[in-house]
């Protein structure tokens, strides 16, 4: 069954924070952190594997930091998390017998579909959903 862990959610959610802050050409470690409220040795780990993913790329120095490599409309939600994950989607029967099979490989296809959405998308998902939020004091 997928199960998204701390690792998928802080490394979507420091991609979605990259997305963001395109303009701003680098953010450093800490800026992502303090964004995302993510423990920063946590994300740093979290950022070295999106690196190797070909997600990110750093640059180092007083100026450095991370940005997006790929525009944020060819990035997916899929893409992040199974780079992150060492099971998303993975439903391989734990019995000998493959009666089941054909549902779990339809879960698999749904979970896939679902995690399809681009990291574009999810951001304006999310601020659509947050501009309907109406604060009474």
């Amino acid at each position: 069954m997928a199960i998204v862990s701390t690792k998928g959610v802080y490394g979507l959610t420091a991609m979605l924070i990259l997305a963001k802050e395109k303009e701003k050409d680098l953010l450093q470690i800490k800026e992502i952190a303090a964004k995302g409220e993510i423990p920063q040795n946590y994300l740093e780990q979290i950022l070295v594997t999106l690196k190797k993913g070909g997600l990110v790329e750093s640059i180092r120095g007083a100026n450095g930091g991370y940005r997006l490599i790929k525009d944020v409309n060819k990035i997916t939600v899929f893409e992040v998390l199974s780079t992150l994950e060492c099971c998303l989607a993975n439903t391989d029967s734990k019995t000998k017998t493959d009666l089941l099979q054909p549902f779990w490989e339809d879960i698999q296809t749904k979970i896939e579909k679902i995690f399809m959405l681009t990291i574009k998308e999810l951001e304006e998902f999310l601020d659509k959903k947050s501009n309907n939020l109406v604060y009474y004091i």
